[in-house]
């Protein structure tokens, strides 16, 4: 079964996706334990905050137009649709400039983040690369070029965790003296090394300028193969046929966006509400939790999703079940995930605090409360693109506002009834397993209708 499918054409795009963003994770596995211990989960905490901006932000940058790339049979069709996107964006970030410099303050004081106010200039930067991305994303898995993908994902990843780890060291001023570096490595993974505190304004700074150069990284890998081998369509975008593909595919800013949002406005409630009940440290063990947990989404289920979202598409538009391809998906995913996710499940608090430091054993805790749910999260996710294929995003719409009701409600329920988060995560879990069974069924359900 696992030859056959490696030798089948979705599986060689998978493993192609997956080798790259294997390739990609490793540096922050293997630096992770490192970054722990010159960030404190102060940092990480409000760095959790600044990237929920950015992908709030992201939702409007292109009208979620991006998605729709994949899905006409024409390339014409498809660039046209990629000049709106980059049309869009650019409206954006120039809107966003002129906002900040009119309400800069305003926003200052609302966010109650002193540590983030020099850095809401930065936004509509990040905002630029982060949106380009995604758009040339979804471009190179429309060409197959899944390899071009993979490489991005090296590239940005490289980035981001080379310009973190380069900002600890310097936040630490380890730079200056060789010894002093050397000294610090013998000495970090001690029992007696007492981890940083507080937020220091060279570390968040290197935080968030990590997220800008992982996105320019990415973005210019995507770029220079567009423009060696693509540059020649661009002769096709007109106004005229940008205006016609918005309103083909319309659903798109109408529904999918709105759907996107309640997802980051979902993200930013939890957010908020543990750094209002609790802490920013409380805030940092939790952000520390999903780093390690989507870990193996990152190198697995979004390569599933990717490949698995340019398949469906093009059986869908010759007009082919796609059913078959549903069922792999979510048995392959299955097999995959039950493994990993049992050794955190029972090893989760010993694991964290004998890789990252004892003090993280908290969030190592909050795993095994939260395993449950992003395990059926890995399985299901990458198949809830058939609803985008078969222009059903009202549904599945309306389906994403439960399950993100009851995240935020259990976390809710969690922090202000029992004042106690893990209380919350448990409740979370248990509500999710009976949303996703039913998402499943659902699925199948109008895939088996679509031919």
């Amino acid at each position: 079964m696992l030859n056959r499918f490696v030798k089948s054409e979705f599986g060689k795009n998978v493993v192609t996706l997956m080798t790259g963003t294997t390739i990609a994770q490793i540096l922050p596995v293997a630096l992770t334990p490192v970054l722990t211990r010159l960030f404190s989960p102060e940092e990480f905490g409000a760095f959790a905050f600044f990237a929920s901006i950015i992908s709030i932000l992201l939702v409007f940058s292109s009208g979620r137009y991006e998605q729709a790339i994949v899905l006409p049979k024409e390339d014409k069709d498809a660039i046209n649709i990629l000049g709106l996107c980059f049309s869009l964006l650019g409206i954006m970030t120039v809107l966003l400039y002129a906002i900040l410099f009119v309400f800069h303050n305003a926003f200052v004081e609302l966010i109650n983040a002193p540590a983030l106010a020099q850095w809401l200039w930065v936004i509509p930067l990040t905002l630029l690369f982060a949106g380009s991305y995604r758009i040339l994303t979804f471009w190179s898995n429309r060409k197959k070029r899944f390899k071009g993908t993979s490489n991005s994902m090296i590239a940005q990843t490289t980035g981001r965790i080379t310009t973190q780890f380069a900002g600890g060291i310097a936040k630490f001023g380890l730079l200056e003296s060789w010894k002093k570096l050397t000294a610090f490595f013998g000495e970090m993974f001690n029992k007696t090394y007492v981890l940083p505190q507080g937020i220091d304004p060279i570390g968040i700074g290197a935080l968030v300028l990590s997220l800008i150069v992982g996105f320019f990284a990415g973005t210019l890998t995507l770029l220079i193969r567009f423009i060696r081998d693509d540059r020649q369509l661009l002769q096709l975008v007109s106004l005229k046929d940008m205006k016609k593909q918005a309103k083909t595919h319309d659903k798109f800013p109408k529904i999918n966006a709105f759907h996107a949002l309640t997802d980051e406005f979902k993200n930013v409630g939890v957010n908020t509400t543990i750094l209002y009940v609790f802490s920013e440290s409380i805030l940092g063990f939790y952000s520390m939790t999903f780093r390690i947990l989507r870990a193996p989404l990152t190198v697995i289920g979004n390569s599933f999703a990717q490949v698995f979202y340019q398949r469906a598409s093009e059986l869908h538009a010759n007009q082919q079940s796609f059913l078959y391809l549903v069922n792999k998906t979510v048995k392959r995913l299955f097999l995959i995930a039950l493994p990993i996710f049992t050794v955190i499940l029972i090893f989760g608090p010993d694991l964290f605090a004998f890789v990252l430091g004892e003090k993280w054993r908290t969030a190592g805790e909050f795993t095994q409360y939260l395993t449950p749910w992003l395990f059926l999260n890995f399985v299901i996710s990458p198949i809830q693109q058939v609803a985008i294929i078969l222009n059903r995003q009202g549904s599945l719409f309306l389906l994403a506002l439960v399950g993100n009701a009851i995240i935020f409600f259990s976390i809710l329920i969690g922090s202000f009834v029992f004042n106690d988060i893990k209380t919350g995560f448990l409740i979370l879990s248990i509500l999710q397993i009976f949303y996703y069974l039913y998402v499943y069924l659902w699925i199948r359900r109008i895939a088996q209708k679509a031919h």
